[in-house]
């Protein structure tokens, strides 16, 4: 199988984009207004999705510092445990929240996936790694 994944410096790249577009998307809502209509308004909130998408891309596809079998298996296990948690909070946001409150979280769920992949991959990597230490 083909390996199709960013080189390990990519990670670094990653959380440089990732967690200052977090604190951008963050301040974009709370200090300014949600008209959709000022430039600046636009430009923060592109920055901020496109930041924490790529960001997110960078961090969790680029190759660990060990990288074999294991980690393949927990990549693909946090993908499907950060699918099933982002559809179930889709479900429910659909059945619960309404009016101009489901427009702000259609918002936020832009960048819903990749950020819940990122909490799910590194913890399950905190995880393996720590079980590997207590085995020795």
């Amino acid at each position: 199988m083909k390996n199709l994944l960013f080189p390990r410096q990519f990670q670094v790249v990653g959380w440089l984009l990732f967690v200052p577009a977090i604190f951008l998307g963050i301040y974009s809502y709370y200090f300014t207004p949600l008209t959709g209509t000022g430039a600046l308004e636009i430009i923060l909130n592109d920055a901020a999705i496109i930041g924490t998408t790529a960001g997110a891309i960078f961090i969790v596809c680029s190759k660990e510092k060990h990288e074999d079998e294991m980690i393949r298996s927990i990549r693909l296990a946090s993908l499907l445990k950060a699918l099933y948690v982002y559809a179930a909070i889709l479900i429910l946001s659909v059945l619960f929240i309404n009016g101009g409150y489901f427009l702000v979280f259609m918002i936020f769920n832009l960048v819903l996936l990749p950020l819940i992949y990122v909490v799910v991959f590194r913890l399950e990597i905190y995880r393996y790694n720590k079980m590997c230490e207590d085995e020795e």
